[in-house]
């Protein structure tokens, strides 16, 4: 690829072939978002030929991945890190639960779009402790475990990403940049001219993928914005073992502020136990390669200290020294819907110039051919999770927006009566797909 050049303060690429604005319509399809779209012709997805994947990309090893980066403990432990800061940065003394997963991946794909400083901030903030390529390696092969590349039948995790842009303005879009995330993540790239329509269509396209969990994730359209980088994970497990009705019963749970309220305990006897320094905990298993698993503080350790002290590889250890032994166990009933901005917990954790209406570089993305400078303006996050009997379902969306009992038996016992951290962690992979917490009910 040539070289960038700073034309106006944006840079232009002298040879690299980019979409111009005034022929966007030639490489539109009359191809809807979704059924709700049929007979609109509203939004419309770009041209296969606009990102149609050659043999050199093939060759090249740019689509798909294999599962070592995501196997190798360096990138566990980096996800982890990422996973487990971005959890303790959305806690606000709530239930809170975020989906690591959805968030790297979109903002993975914004990354496919950045250069400079913007870059390595992305870099280092996603893949702390690795190289960005092992990064790329890695998110590449969480996107393949999520869509199913596991040889695990009947796949109860899925991901999907897609790629908006205003096709009705100045923005031109950076041809290269959609033919690596339509490679690398297998994105849907559309158009559309960003009016409530757009926003209707962004809405519906992200219930279904999410299978109705995750609803009116975008309340509105802002007049400034160029693209919307978008990913949504939905999982719904059964347990392998469902409760029974007799094993349901009242309990009281103590919450984080003291509060105690009464709660439908589920009770079992599972045989994954987990312990470490100042906590245990167990591993439920769902159908299908996916497990629950649960860690409980130990008296008189608050949930926020212990989250304080936690880092990927503590999180590791405690999952790869699993005690096989009975374990007594008590999980609640639990339903819980989330929806935060991470724009400043991003910028927190250290990627700001991303967010910098001046300073953010997303030239590998496009340009503005009014020279406005184009950068992120938000980055909206949804989950939603429910525990009963039969399993959990859980789904999470982010949105980056750029402007521009039986009898007792001798063992163990962890019962969640009080504040615990949870995560719902693909098994072959070892990595949280959702991670969070319970402090109230």
């Amino acid at each position: 690829m040539e070289r960038m050049e700073k034309t106006n303060g944006k840079r232009r690429s002298g040879g690299q072939k980019r979409i111009r604005a005034a022929g966007l319509g030639c490489l539109l399809t009359a191809l809807c978002v979704a059924a709700g779209c049929a007979g609109r012709g509203h939004a419309v997805k770009l041209s296969r030929s606009t990102v149609e994947l050659t043999a050199d990309d093939r060759e090249a090893g740019n689509v798909g991945g294999g599962t070592d980066a995501a196997e190798g403990e360096e990138f566990q432990a980096s996800y982890l890190n990422f996973s487990l800061e971005l959890l303790r940065q959305s806690r606000s003394g709530q239930n809170v639960m975020v989906s690591p997963a959805s968030v790297l991946l979109a903002l993975e794909m914004t990354r496919c779009g950045a250069d400079g400083e913007t870059l390595s901030q992305m870099n280092e903030t996603l893949y702390p402790g690795i190289t960005p390529e092992q990064g790329r390696e890695g998110a590449m092969a969480l996107h393949a475990v999520l869509n199913g590349d596991t040889g695990v039948p009947d796949q109860v995790l899925t991901a999907a990403d897609s790629v908006w842009i205003h096709t009705e303005d100045t923005f031109v879009p950076d041809e290269n940049f959609l033919r690596t995330v339509a490679a690398d993540y297998d994105a849907q790239i559309y158009g559309a001219p960003f009016d409530e329509t757009t926003r209707s269509d962004i809405n519906r396209w992200v219930e279904a993928k999410t299978n109705g969990q995750i609803r009116d994730i975008l309340s509105e359209i802002s007049r400034d914005a160029k693209v919307y980088l978008i990913n949504a994970v939905s999982f719904d497990g059964e347990w392998e073992e469902p409760y029974k009705t007799s094993q349901v019963n009242d309990a009281v749970f103590r919450g984080a502020n003291g509060s105690e309220t009464t709660v439908s305990m589920m009770y079992s006897s599972e045989s994954r136990y987990l312990s470490g320094d100042g906590v245990q905990g167990f591993v439920k298993p769902y159908k299908n390669g996916v497990s629950f698993v649960a860690l409980l503080p130990d008296e008189g350790i608050s949930l926020e200290e212990f989250l304080a002290g936690l880092d990927g590889e503590t999180f590791l250890e405690l999952l790869s020294d699993v005690e096989e032994t009975e374990v007594e166990t008590g999980l609640p009933k639990f339903e819980n819907t989330m929806k935060i901005e991470l724009a400043d917990i991003l910028s927190g954790m250290g990627m700001p110039e991303a967010f910098s209406e001046y300073n953010a570089d997303f030239t590998g993305m496009g340009y503005c051919t009014d020279g406005r400078n184009l950068f992120i303006s938000k980055v909206l996050h949804q989950t939603h999770i429910c525990v009963d009997e039969q399993g959990t379902k859980a789904a999470a969306a982010t949105v980056v927006e750029t402007d521009a009992g039986g009898a007792a038996i001798m063992g163990e016992t962890v019962i969640l009566n009080r504040p615990f951290l949870y995560a719902i962690v693909e098994n072959e992979s070892g990595l949280p797909v959702f991670l969070g917490t319970v402090e109230l009910l």
